[in-house]
């Protein structure tokens, strides 16, 4: 399995999601999964934060000021950090009209390292879907800011081929991961996206993620590595999505079946 290009030393990784509505708490919460044996990426649901503080005024002072301290906070030295703006329409709090303009400004976004230096996030999520979406992957790769495009479904799981047809696109469109997460109905549907997921790998240059969401989907949380999944999203707290197991859960599960 290849590598995420912001977590190289793990197969797959643990991502953890901070979801905090606050400074304080993105603080807290990346504090906590810091200190959690497993975790190698924390994703900052950006959404979250600016949601609780209502500033979505795209070019107002206290949007700016909220990304910044809020990506200060969620800084750890040995930690990348995936940035996401989830857009109201795949399950998130962004509305659709300045998603374009937050997630671009999101790259420029950069915080004081443990070197006296200026970090930036590691990679940004794109939802794949979103107006303006290649234009975002192509500015993110200007910069250096790896991309993780993105494909969400919360009411059902398109067949096999749709979602091989998506992570294709995402490849296609530049991205460094591709990602999709379906809502299962059936097992035969939790199957289906990890029979997708596993063609996916072997078919594409960059990693693919492929989740489950739900209690039934658990499986595919626990066991990524089993059908070519290069990362899977645990729990230090909140969740950010149904079915989400904890960091500590998906560790041992990782331990016992890394080859």
């Amino acid at each position: 399995m290849r590598p995420l290009p912001f977590a190289p030393l793990a197969v797959p990784a643990i991502i953890a999601p901070l979801t905090g509505g606050s400074t304080e708490a993105v603080a807290a919460q990346a504090a906590a999964a810091g200190s959690e044996p497993g975790v190698d990426v924390l994703e900052w649901r950006v959404d979250a934060l600016l949601e609780a503080q209502d500033a979505w005024g795209v070019r107002s002072s206290r949007a700016a000021r909220a990304v910044v301290e809020g990506f200060e906070a969620a800084t750890l030295p040995g930690l990348p950090v995936l940035a996401t703006f989830r857009s109201e329409a795949e399950g998130g709090e962004c509305p659709l009209e300045v998603y374009f303009e937050l997630v671009a400004a999101l790259m420029g976004v950069a915080a004081p390292d443990d070197r006296g230096g200026m970090v930036s996030p590691s990679a940004v999520d794109v939802e794949i879907a979103r107006d303006g979406a290649l234009e975002l992957i192509g500015a993110a790769r200007e910069t250096g800011v790896a991309v993780v495009a993105s494909s969400h479904e919360w009411e059902a799981t398109p067949p096999a081929e749709e979602i091989q047809a998506r992570l294709h696109r995402m490849a296609a469109a530049g991205a460094d991961v591709a990602k999709i997460a379906v809502m299962p109905q059936t097992m035969e549907d939790v199957f289906g996206l990890m029979q997708a997921t596993h063609a996916a790998s072997e078919a594409l240059a960059i990693p693919v993620i492929g989740i489950a969401m739900g209690e039934r989907g658990r499986l595919t949380r626990l066991c990524a590595a089993e059908f070519g999944s290069a990362a899977t999203f645990a729990t230090v707290g909140a969740a950010s999505a149904p079915g989400q197991m904890t960091a500590a859960q998906v560790a041992a599960v990782r331990q016992a079946l890394r080859r």
